[in-house]
């Protein structure tokens, strides 16, 4: 009788508080397993709860571990029985393969703990009232599953960011790059520690992929589009590659030190048009995905020296996100030869082509 061993092993070490009852293990209890639901809720969108999807959710007792991810309804089911009253967390592994926070020995990413629950199971659910690192966490964590899924839907394919991409979030800072350092990127750490100050030191240690500062940035759809806006930056590194990528992260870098913490220089600057073809497509991504989402005709970075608008002038005349996408290779270093590869990629598109680049020259 396992569970009955289970039992005797919580009395025998001085735990017998943590068990459920004092009495033998019923039927019930042998079968049983956490199961439950984990929402969050979006104000912009009425107030239904909606799942928190791909999330890692683990419970442990004295003497037993579990985790299940949850699908894209919020809804999981451990595979363990529990005798006593387990405690939840939510660990912020996704299970479409990125991850927010550190990767530490025992933790492979930032968890928030749920307490002590129920061996039948635990629903949680999340509104902007809640724990401000867990409402970002949860919201950061739908983004990066709708948008790993929206990258494989159809036909041709956006590439997915990296399998073990690693994204931090900083509650005191104001904006984010995708540094892309645990893929190998070498970034000029003096001028990364000008723009992260404290959290410089970190770097000693831990490499992140992406960086986002969300001081300032509250409701869900702020943060939702945000973090759209840097998983987009990171298909692009996957067809660019890495020598691209470091020209295009020096050049963030370089420009918020150099130029007052203008972010994107004035578009004149040496090796600009890393930038701006770059940053044409995240913000592209994050109208899209906003629009997918909440409706309407919101457009992101259109005061921008590198105008978004033409990708989505081009969408409007039937080139879509995935077919723009296919020709973002690590030769399209500025608009000009983002012009004339898009022409001959798609010539039955040429005058819609020019046209846009010549209303936003």
């Amino acid at each position: 009788d396992w569970a009955e061993v289970e039992r005797e092993a919580y009395r025998r070490s001085g735990n017998a508080a943590m068990l459920s009852d004092g009495g033998p293990l019923t039927k019930s209890e042998e079968t049983g397993t956490p199961e439950g639901r984990i929402t969050i809720v979006d104000p912009a969108l009425g107030g239904t709860p909606e799942g928190v999807r791909g999330v890692r959710v683990s419970c442990h007792s004295f003497v037993k571990f579990a985790h299940a991810y949850t699908d894209a309804e919020g809804y999981y089911r451990m595979e363990t029985s529990y005798a006593s009253q387990p405690r939840y967390r939510l660990v912020f592994k996704n299970a479409s393969g990125f991850a927010i926070g550190f990767n530490l020995i025992l933790t492979p990413s930032s968890y928030s703990g749920l307490g002590k629950g129920e061996a039948a199971g635990m629903d949680l659910e999340v509104t902007p009232d809640s724990d401000r690192r867990l409402y970002s966490r949860c919201v950061v964590n739908n983004a990066g599953y709708d948008y790993y899924k929206g990258c494989l839907a159809e036909e041709p394919l956006i590439k997915t960011p990296p399998g073990n991409l690693r994204v931090w979030l900083f509650q005191g800072l104001s904006s984010g790059c995708s540094v892309m350092m645990q893929q190998g990127i070498l970034v000029d750490r003096s001028k990364l520690g000008e723009w992260l100050g404290e959290f410089s030191v970190l770097l000693k240690v831990f490499l992140p992929d992406v960086t986002l500062g969300l001081n300032g940035w509250d409701s869900y759809a702020d943060i939702y589009t945000m973090a759209i806006h840097e998983f987009a930056h990171t298909s692009h590194f996957m067809l660019a590659g890495r020598d691209y990528w470091e020209n295009y992260v020096h050049f963030i870098l370089r420009s918020f030190v150099s130029s007052g913490f203008v972010t994107y220089g004035v578009g004149t600057e040496e090796d600009h048009g890393y930038c701006e073809v770059g940053e044409m497509w995240a913000y592209y991504c994050e109208s899209v995905f906003h629009r997918k989402r909440y409706g309407g005709e919101a457009s992101f970075g259109m005061g921008y020296w590198f105008h978004p608008q033409i990708f989505l002038q081009l969408e409007d005349r039937g080139l879509n996100a995935r077919r723009i996408f296919q020709v973002l290779g690590a030769d399209v270093t500025d608009r000009t030869v983002l012009q004339k590869k898009l022409v001959s990629f798609y010539p039955e598109y040429k005058s819609a082509i020019n046209q846009a680049f010549m209303r936003y020259n």
